[in-house]
C-alpha cells in the first residue's frame, strides 16, 4: 500500500469513528430534548459544528439518519434471532431483551420532529417482518399464544422502556421486572382470547405517515 493509501483509509476510518460518534450523541441529545440545537449534538459528539454540518447539512437529516441506523441494528437482531439455535420462545425472549436494554425504544422520542423519508417506511416493514417471524415460529411450536403479532412486541416493549425508577439502577430493574411479566403473558397459551383487533404495521406507521 502507498503513504497516499494508508493515508486515505487513515481518514476514512476516522470519519467512521466520527460519524458513530456523531449519531450515538444525537440519539442520546435528541431523545432527552428532541428541539436541542444541531450544537448540542457536536458538543455531545466532541466534533466540531463545521465537521456535523459537512455529514448532515440540516437537523431533519441528521434525525432520519439516526432512525434509519437504529432501526436497522433492530431489523438486525431479531434476525440474528432467527437464526440462532435456539428454541422458538427463547429466541424471542432473547431479542425482547435486547430491544429493551438496547436504547432502540428512544426513537418514539423523536416522533413528530422531522418529516420521515420514504426509505424510513421501506426499513420499518422489514423490522415488523422480522419480528413477526419470531412471533410466528415460537407460536408454531407452542411456546407464545397464538393471538399476538410481532407490532405487539413493538408495544409493549415501548410501554416497558418508558419506565423510569430513582436512578439507573432501579430503571433497568423496573424493566426486567415487567418484561419478565410480559414474557410470562406472552407464555400463557391457554388464556382467554385477548380482547380487540391485533396490531399490525399499518397501524404502527399511521402517526409517521401522518406527518409526511
Amino acid at each position: 500500500m502507498t503513504l497516499d493509501g494508508a493515508r486515505l483509509r487513515g481518514r476514512q476510518a476516522e470519519a467512521r469513528r466520527n460519524d458513530a460518534r456523531i449519531l450515538a450523541a444525537a440519539l442520546d441529545v435528541f431523545a432527552e430534548d428532541v428541539a436541542a440545537p444541531m450544537s448540542a449534538v457536536a458538543r455531545r459528539a466532541g466534533v466540531g459544528q463545521a465537521s456535523l454540518y459537512r455529514r448532515y447539512p440540516t437537523k431533519d437529516t441528521l434525525l432520519a439518519e439516526v432512525c434509519e441506523r437504529v432501526m436497522v441494528s433492530m431489523g438486525d437482531a431479531a434476525r440474528t434471532a432467527l437464526d440462532a439455535d435456539h428454541p422458538g420462545g427463547a429466541a424471542l425472549a432473547g431479542f425482547l431483551h435486547w430491544y429493551v436494554e438496547s436504547g432502540a425504544l428512544r426513537l418514539s422520542a423523536l416522533l413528530g420532529a422531522f418529516t420521515p423519508p420514504e426509505r424510513l417506511f421501506t426499513i420499518a416493514r422489514e423490522v415488523n417482518l422480522a419480528m413477526q417471524a419470531l412471533v410466528d415460529r415460537a407460536a408454531a411450536v407452542g411456546a407464545i399464544r397464538e393471538d399476538v403479532t410481532g407490532a405487539d412486541l413493538t408495544l409493549i416493549a415501548t410501554q416497558i422502556g418508558v419506565l423510569a425508577g430513582t436512578d439507573a439502577r432501579r430503571t433497568r430493574e423496573l424493566r426486567q421486572r415487567y418484561l419478565a411479566l410480559a414474557l410470562q403473558g406472552l407464555a400463557l397459551t391457554g388464556a382467554q382470547k385477548l380482547p380487540g383487533r391485533p396490531p399490525d404495521a399499518d397501524e404502527l406507521e399511521a402517526p409517521w405517515r401522518a406527518l409526511r
